[in-house]
């Protein structure tokens, strides 16, 4: 029978129904997956055996006996503490010739984190949606296809690190395309020799694990959702994050350091604990060091830059080599959660394997404490060791017991280690010099600064005399003065980037909810293209300036035999990166629309019309989907502005010269929407047409990814 302590415990366990029940359904998860801590310290011995009591029926119950964690091609991911998430876009990925620079990529993190040891490389969301090309070919885009991903692959197992491809269920396009997800995951992992899945959105994929092993013996699944106890056999490794449960989310930040189910149950099941978008994280990775969990490194956040403080990166860098080298320790050793301490506010665990102690100390004040910690029997030839500061502990001793002490700074974590002398060995004196060298650097300062956008300088045109501007071209008029635009998106993990009254903080905004926001600006005399640019217009500029773009891959996928498709020619041109619009447009004299000129045009100017052709939406006047690609630039008369520009809603996104870096990510703004529509998730790109106020962010990889079935351009030129 539980008692009444052990039930509220049990609730925020998460399990539904009677947990000792006949019907499996019974462990279905209700909410977290966090057990709460008494605060009295004199319930923690009858909590701690009531908590041993459940986890054994709990194993009993599933016949769990963790047959995945003890077979040797496994062992890795009870050991693999850091998963470094990497979005293909970061630009430290790449050398200037565009290929893999996974080492020099790594560096860094390496540096500040403590390293890496497992790495999920991120290629699809936020991208993914713009076009129908699948999340597999998203993979299969990036430099070298798969044999650059196998490269990647091959050089992290060189550096002893492990590569996930991750699985986004949410994507239907392939199951649209007659192809499975299961066959497409399977030939990635074969051809790459990844090392496993990362399941987004979701905790497991029923009956894919066996047929994983079929491709590559000991690849694993990383789930971002916490998991059910009954698959803890088939997911080895799983993210637990600060909030992934609003009702919950404040008991993180209590006084007492939680338990993490899962990692009570199966010490071997790596748990990765992370707040992708909190600058301070000292809480969590206090919950981790006393959980023996494993921490998400993730500092690109789908193209958001969040950077952690650098007294959290110093935790980071004490905490890693520690597990890693005493890993034995918190996958097998006894573990004694709340191991009672004397000074107040610091609470530990304990972790004994063999003769050897272990404990994990967490110090949840925001101001320093010394004093005593504990004391125990007095075992001849033992010593102590604070493996945080690399430096060998002198503990007191009377009377047959031995004291330790400690002085631990704001929101601290503390080592000890208790060995035998007989197990000082010359390799742990090496590890200890390295641990007070790396103490010698920390940093504990709380500050943090946000990721600036820098825009690339645009360039300028010869003014043309509006009597005399290049064909097919429209005088845009302009006020004398500097105009206030407001500008709109939808608010999405990517953010979009600081304007005036809006500053991207991309983690306090409600996700998928359109923000606004307002810019002024003075913009000078300009002209723009009445139409897109079209697939024979590109097809001249090939023709007259024999251009080879400096990657290849995907340009102008839709084109036969290095020509227009027959019928299309007066489509708008696709499959062409920012860097090839560019190009054509100094070839015609032109250059591309800043934001604000595109937007001032395809809102009449002043009026600031919500759509070209007026306030009130009509499709007829628009291709939003009712096609099954682009239409002809010229064919919707009545969805013009009053200048008489076509397509400033609808058809294919249009380009503009809008490129930022943030030291992270390079990206540029499409505007006007397009044809393509897929509504099966929203967790696809923005797709239809759209308002003359709205801007989807698209981050910029390299161009064999960059280019997209949806994407075309216009140009501008100066006038008098």
């Amino acid at each position: 029978m539980l008692r009444k302590g052990l039930v509220c415990s049990w609730l925020l366990c998460c399990w539904t129904g009677n947990a000792f029940g006949q019907n499996r359904n019974a462990l279905a998860e209700k909410y977290y997956q966090l057990i709460e801590t008494p605060t009295s310290p004199e319930k923690w011995d009858a909590w701690r055996s009531e908590l041993r009591a459940w986890k054994d029926s709990t194993r009993r119950f599933l016949n769990f006996n963790g047959e995945n964690y003890q077979k040797s091609e496994y062992k890795w991911a009870s050991s693999a503490y850091s998963t470094f998430f990497l979005m293909a876009s970061e630009t430290t990925l790449y050398d200037k010739n565009g290929t893999y620079a996974i080492r020099n990529c790594l560096r860094k993190y390496e540096d500040s984190y403590g390293g890496v040891d497992v790495v999920v490389l991120w290629p699809t969301y936020p991208q993914l949606g713009f076009d129908n090309r699948t999340q597999y070919s998203f993979y299969r885009n990036l430099p070298g296809g798969v044999a650059g991903l196998k490269q990647v692959c091959n050089e992290l197992h060189q550096l002893g690190k492990k590569l996930m491809i991750a699985y986004n269920p949410w994507d239907n396009i392939a199951r649209n395309q007659g192809k499975t997800d299961e066959d497409e995951l399977l030939d990635l992992l074969t051809e790459t020799g990844a090392d496993g899945v990362y399941l987004d959105t979701i905790s497991n994929f029923d009956g894919f694990f066996q047929k994983m092993q079929k491709a590559n013996a000991g690849a694993v699944f990383q789930s971002e959702i916490p998991i059910r106890p009954d698959v803890l056999n088939q997911v080895h490794q799983s993210w637990l994050e600060v909030g992934w449960n609003e009702k919950y989310k404040n008991l993180e930040f209590g006084e007492v350091p939680l338990l993490v189910r899962n990692r009570w149950l199966e010490q071997r099941h790596m748990i990765y604990r992370l707040s992708r978008f909190s600058h301070e994280q000292s809480t969590l990775l206090q919950n981790a060091w006393i959980n023996g969990c494993g921490i998400v490194i993730w500092e690109n956040v789908f193209g958001t830059v969040n950077e952690v403080n650098p007294r959290d990166r110093s935790l980071l860098r004490a905490m890693l080599p520690i597990q890693r080298r005493y890993t034995q320790f918190f996958t097998e050793g006894s573990w004694t959660p709340l191991f009672p301490i004397q000074l107040n506010r610091v609470f530990a665990s304990r972790w004994q394997l063999g003769k050897s102690i272990l404990w994990t100390l967490v110090n949840r004040q925001e101001q320093w404490t010394t004093g005593k910690l504990f004391e125990q029997d007095d075992v001849p030839g033992v010593r102590y060791f604070d493996l945080i500061a690399g430096k060998e502990l002198k503990p007191g001793r009377a009377n047959g017991k031995v004291s330790l002490y400690a002085d631990y700074g704001p929101k601290d974590i503390g080592c000890i280690l208790a060995v035998a002398e007989s197990d000082l060995t010359d390799d742990l004196i090496a590890f200890l010099k390295k641990q007070a060298d790396t103490h010698k650097r920390a940093n504990y300062s709380t500050a943090f600064h946000l990721a600036k956008p820098r825009l690339k300088p645009g360039i300028t045109t010869p003014a043309y005399a509006k009597n005399k501007l290049p064909k097919g071209m429209e005088s845009i008029p302009v006020s004398r003065d500097s105009v206030h635009m407001m500008f709109s998106f939808r608010q999405r993990e990517c953010g979009f980037y600081p304007i005036r009254n809006f500053v991207d903080y991309a983690y306090s905004q409600a996700r998928n909810e359109i923000t606004t926001g307002e810019v002024t600006v003075k913009l000078r005399p300009f002209a723009m293209d009445e139409t897109l640019v079209t697939n024979a217009q590109f097809a001249q500029f090939l023709k007259a300036s024999q251009y080879q773009p400096r990657h290849r891959e995907n340009f102008l996928r839709h084109w036969v035999n290095n020509a227009p498709p027959v019928g299309q020619e007066n489509h708008p041109v696709v499959w062409v990166a920012l860097d090839d619009a560019r190009a054509y447009a100094k070839w015609a004299g032109k250059r591309l629309p800043t934001e604000a000129e595109w937007q001032w045009a395809a809102q009449n100017g002043p009026a600031q019309t919500r759509y070209p052709w007026g306030n009130a939406f009509d499709s007829t006047v628009v291709n939003t989907g009712q096609w099954t690609g682009a239409t002809p630039v010229n064919r919707f008369d009545k969805g013009r502005t009053k200048q008489g520009l076509y397509d400033m809603s609808g058809n294919v996104w249009q380009l503009t010269e809008s490129e930022r870096t943030d030291g992270y990510n390079r990206f540029c703004i499409l505007r006007g929407g397009a044809w393509y529509v897929n509504r099966a998730s929203e967790w696809y790109a923005d797709q239809g047409a759209q308002d003359t106020s709205f801007g989807a962010k698209y981050l910029l990889t390299w161009a064999g990814l960059d280019r997209c079935a949806t994407v075309g351009f216009r140009c501008v030129v100066d006038s008098q």
